[in-house]
Parts: structure tokens; C-alpha cells; sequence
């Protein structure tokens, strides 16, 4: 009986934590919902098919176009989609803000450990090695030459023949062939051909590109970190 009443006792108290802690998020004009324990996961459950527009969304609601997002398994970061603040940690302050391990862990079967996938003596090393290839004259010429090559020679041919037969083309398509072919050849030094031809040659390759892009990103939408 004294069990019983125990236990009674018990799961109404709990029912009134849930009730009013576990399922009501803090009080907050703007910014991700956050619940105790939980964070703001319930919330993310619920949108991380569509992560990008329901970020966008709340950050747009945030005076500083900035706000915190917190996980289970202590996945804590800070979302912004505020200009100074990119510029801050990309640019002017870069070296405060290392990839991480969880970062580097996650896609290193996709970049590996190179320069977009390193951190400390291992990016600036590489770096180094970059800035010999990738100096303001080299990207001019790459911007006059290579990239003017591959839209004369490809993507306006590739219209063309799609006025002439009077034939819908999709756009954000061949733009996006157009940038990888370009991205390939000066990083690379590969052509893989995305706008050769009927503009579907090299295509294995780019599709296989963006899945392997798509499965690595798909990582970080897991409900809890290594899983």
C-alpha cells in the first residue's frame, strides 16, 4: 500500500514537471525555443527537413540575426546570419574560431584533412602551400581566361541549341554544371565536362559529388552527436 501510494505520489509530480517544465519552452521573443533538459530539440525534430528555411526563419526574427541552439549531448553553438559576424569569424578573427573536432571527425571521410578540414599548424600549412596558386593575379586570370572559356565555349552554346529547338532548360542546372566545371578546374586541375556536349557529360561525377555533400551535412542533422 505504501508502495503504491509512493508511487502514485511519484508520477503526478512528474506529470506536473512535464506539464509545465519539460513540454513549455522558456519564454522568448525571438530566437529557437529551448526546453529544459531537451533544448532545443523538440523543436528541431520538427524542422530539420527543412532546417534552412526554419533557421532563416527565427534568425530573421532576432534583432542581431543571431541566437543560440542547444542539443542533447552537448551540442551547443551559436547560429548567425548577421554580416559583421561572419566577417568576424572568417576574416578579421578566423584563428578564435577552429573547426573542432566533431567538425573534422564528421567529414573527414569526405575533405579528409585538407585545408577545409584542418585546423591549427596543419591549415596554416596549407595555406601556405595554397596562397602560391591562389594569389590575386592567378584569380584574375583564372576569371578572364577559364571561366570565359567555359562560358563561351559551353554554357552559351548549350542555350542555343536549346532556342533552336524551342526547348525548356532548367537554369539553376546549368549554372550549377557551369560553377563546377570552373571549381574543378582551377582547384583541381581536372575538367570533368558538366556543359560538354548535350550538357549532361561528367554528370556521374557531379552527382556523385553532391551526394557524398549531402550524406556528409546529413550528419549533422542527427538527433544525438555519433549516431
Amino acid at each position: 500500500m505504501e508502495m503504491t501510494s509512493f508511487l502514485l505520489i511519484f508520477f503526478f509530480f512528474l506529470l506536473i514537471y512535464s506539464f509545465f517544465f519539460l513540454f513549455n519552452p522558456t519564454n522568448s521573443k525571438s530566437g529557437f525555443k529551448h526546453y529544459p533538459i531537451f533544448g532545443t530539440l523538440p523543436e528541431f525534430l520538427l524542422n530539420r527537413h527543412r532546417f534552412l528555411d526554419w533557421s532563416t526563419q527565427v534568425l530573421s526574427q532576432c534583432p542581431t540575426n543571431t541566437a543560440v541552439f542547444s542539443r542533447p549531448g552537448k551540442v551547443n553553438g551559436v547560429i548567425t546570419a548577421n554580416p559583421a559576424n561572419v566577417e568576424h569569424m572568417l576574416k578579421t578573427n578566423f584563428e578564435n574560431y577552429p573547426k573542432g573536432t566533431r567538425f573534422i571527425s564528421i567529414l573527414e571521410d569526405f575533405l579528409g584533412r585538407g585545408i577545409f578540414n584542418s585546423d591549427g599548424e596543419t591549415w596554416r600549412a596549407q595555406r601556405k602551400t595554397a596562397s602560391y596558386e591562389f594569389n590575386t593575379r592567378s584569380l584574375r586570370n583564372f576569371v578572364m581566361e577559364t571561366a570565359a572559356i567555359e562560358l563561351h565555349t559551353r554554357f552559351v552554346p548549350v542555350l542555343e541549341r536549346a532556342a533552336a529547338l524551342n526547348k525548356v532548360v532548367d537554369l539553376q542546372d546549368l549554372l550549377e554544371r557551369y560553377s563546377f566545371d570552373n571549381i574543378c578546374k582551377v582547384a583541381f586541375n581536372f575538367d570533368p565536362g558538366c556543359l560538354a556536349g548535350d550538357g549532361t557529360s561528367g554528370s556521374e561525377f557531379m552527382k556523385a559529388f553532391e551526394e557524398a555533400a549531402t550524406l556528409s551535412s546529413g550528419r549533422f542533422m542527427y538527433v544525438l552527436p555519433g549516431l
